[in-house]
């Protein structure tokens, strides 16, 4: 299984978060695509989707704007019936989530992004004191399939390692669902 990292608004490979990511789950092939404000997002998504249309289960984990890219990325897989095991870290569900409403994204990078209401089948890690984004209209009840797991911890995530067998936990799960 091929596992993918989208970082997020502002990072890149070198991502503390991706770097832990790619050490601790160092049993799959996996790679950080990067991507600016100024990305070709319909491009970039659809080659990026083509690279690993073959992996039968994709492990997609995204970073705050990068989790909006990565649900995306889950649905186009979802229609074409491949599998994925998605994880969200402070995601950006909606443009009107951002509390800092000075940061304005530019509007290549904000039509990108769709409203994820209620995120099906994926596990999402959320900060309670996450300063960046309002998270509170997000009702985990009705979020099919999901596992969402409120941490004391803000939206960068700085106790992140800690989480990372949370993570691989749930993903263990998640092979074994998909493997029947």
């Amino acid at each position: 299984m091929q596992l993918i990292y989208i970082h997020g608004y502002g990072s890149n490979r070198e991502s503390r978060k991706y770097v832990l990511v790619e050490k601790y789950f160092a049993i799959y092939q996996a790679s950080c695509v990067e991507w600016t404000p100024e990305t070709d997002f319909s491009t970039w998504l659809m080659q990026g989707h083509q690279a690993v249309e073959q992996e039968e289960t994709l492990l997609l984990i995204g970073d705050s704007t990068g989790a909006n890219f990565a649900y995306q990325w889950k649905e186009k897989r979802k229609a074409q019936g491949l599998q994925t095991i998605l994880i969200l870290l402070s995601p950006l569900l909606s443009y009107s989530h951002r509390l800092n409403k000075d940061l304005v994204f530019i509007p290549n990078l904000k039509n990108s992004l769709l409203d994820i209401p209620t995120p099906e089948d994926a596990f999402l890690l959320i900060g309670k004191q996450d300063e960046t984004l309002d998270l509170q209209a997000l009702n985990p009840y009705q979020c099919a399939n999901s596992e969402v797991l409120y941490i004391e911890d803000s939206h960068r995530l700085p106790l992140f390692e800690q989480y990372l067998p949370l993570l691989a936990d749930y993903v263990e799960r998640q092979r074994l669902i998909l493997a029947k």
